[in-house]
């Protein structure tokens, strides 16, 4: 079963202790998800102390704000829900020098604990109470800054100086040719199509630099709405859907050129409003990485395979940032069986034969529980829309791995079973973002047919293509 799993259980005081996590040696924690079970007690134990440093019910130390508040913990639900089905998050550094120990004084639950290990003999302080009252002031500016009412971009921003229409099959290309190292910022996309939805799909971002290209993406995935009409709002994208204006902050280094390229492969005309970005001075060395971005969809999938899909997979080295995902279920069945996405997220880094990372459910690892309809955007996760989670219809789900990136120095592998305990055919589209060393080999090759397809607004819409 995938709640309930401890390293082992010991008695602290006359009370039952159950082990999540017990690592040694130099590092922190990281990202927490933990459903709001409250029938119990977490504990966190730094450096070998017998003493917690840490210690409440999920709904106050994960989620709540009696220790932290938001945007670091949240849940991810409002409050109309079960307050039992509700999802609660932390993102937030607890640092610990010499080892940590989580434990949980409770009925079984489901969580998902990310911790980093340093190297040995790396210096660290452990983290205490006391320093959320001596840092105050930087964490309320880091919360200001996260949500975004503190963003200033402070580079030389480059504007497209008039509209351009593409016609079906057209493309334009804005290059950026420097004297010296750089790094776009921000990126800026609006334009005008009768057709907004499958614009979203079928107007397509390439970008290469240096020569290399990295990034093939339909512009709705790269900003996570897929192709749904609604806003989007996290730390590294934005969209408002009333202005058909999408903004990516996402940076991107570079070593001398950049070409950014939009391609129309609808068969409908776009209008390009805005190709606008905004680059500042960056150092080019040995361990810089390209930005990467990759999309692909399935259509008509049959999920009575329980197979595992995999988002993507990188020969090199980099730093795994974010995940995107378009989901059309064609789920009919009554009393909330329509859930498609009980599989488990696996990551496999450096040639690892078992993932490192092994999740307890799609929906965990875009930090919501319980296959919750609800819209929500935070600077970590969000969900523009949500209803195909309880009946038949659309979802797009969103994550950024900001403390919790992913590094691997020779290959990444990412891997989501599908799982449908109803087998029930349906779309999935992935988009993934990552950095790597140049040079990297992907396995996502750029799809322009797939942009071209036209998107799914109804059932039947998926179950009309022959997926053989």
């Amino acid at each position: 079963r995938d709640s309930g799993q401890y390293i082992r259980t010991e008695v602290i005081d006359g009370r039952p202790e159950h082990v999540l996590l017990d690592n040694s040696g130099p590092g922190a924690l990281v990202r927490w998800w933990f459903t709001a079970n409250n029938n119990g007690t977490l504990r966190v134990y730094l450096d070998g102390s017998t003493r917690p440093v840490l210690e409440g019910k999920p709904a106050d130390l994960v989620g709540g704000d009696l220790i932290f508040s938001e945007p670091f913990s949240f849940k991810a639900s409002d409050d109309s829900t079960n307050p039992d089905w509700r999802a609660h998050n932390l993102y937030f550094p607890i640092p610990y020098a010499n080892g940590c120990k989580v434990t949980w004084e409770g009925s079984p639950s489901y969580y998902q604990i990310g911790y980093r290990s340093y190297e040995s003999g790396t210096q660290v302080k452990s983290f205490t109470k006391d320093d959320l009252a001596s840092h105050k002031r930087a964490i309320w500016e880091a919360a200001n800054h996260l949500t975004a009412k503190t963003r200033f971009i402070v580079g030389r921003e480059t504007r497209q100086s008039d509209p351009v229409t593409l016609r079906p099959g057209e493309k334009m290309t804005s290059t950026l040719s420097e004297a010296s190292s750089g790094a776009i910022q921000k990126l800026t996309i609006q334009f005008e199509a009768e057709n907004y939805q499958q614009a979203l799909r079928s107007l397509v971002l390439s970008a290469e630099f240096d020569g290399e290209q990295t990034v093939w993406i339909p512009v709705g995935s790269l900003c996570g709405v897929g192709y749904s009409d609604e806003d989007n709002k996290t730390y590294f994208v934005e969209v408002d859907a009333e202005s058909s204006t999408l903004t990516y902050w996402y940076e991107m280094p570079y070593r001398e050129r950049v070409d950014l390229t939009l391609s129309n492969y609808d068969d409908q005309p776009i209008t390009i409003k805005k190709l606008n970005y905004t680059t500042r001075v960056r150092a080019w060395t040995t361990d810089s990485l390209y930005f990467h971005a990759t999309w692909f969809e399935d259509r008509n999938i049959e999920t009575h395979k329980r197979s595992d899909l995999n988002y993507v997979t990188v020969q090199g080295a980099g730093r795994y940032v974010g995940t995107s995902i378009t989901v059309f279920n064609t789920c009919t069945l009554p009393n909330n069986q329509t859930w498609w996405g009980e599989g488990d997220d696996k990551v496999y880094v450096d040639g690892e034969t078992f993932p490192s990372i092994f999740g307890t459910g799609t929906e965990d690892y875009f930090g919501y529980a319980y296959c919750r309809p609800q819209r929500y955007f935070t600077p970590w996760i969000s969900q523009p829309r949500g209803e195909g989670n309880k009946k038949w219809g659309y979802t797009n789900n969103n994550r950024h791995h900001m403390l919790d990136d992913i590094p691997f120095r020779s290959s990444l592998q990412f891997d989501m079973e599908i799982w449908h305990p109803f087998r029930k055919n349906m779309n999935y589209a992935a988009a993934t973002f990552f950095y790597a060393k140049p040079g990297s080999m992907v396995n996502v090759a750029p799809d322009p047919a797939g942009a071209s397809h036209k998107v799914a607004l109804h059932r039947d819409d998926v179950l009309a293509v022959d997926n053989r």
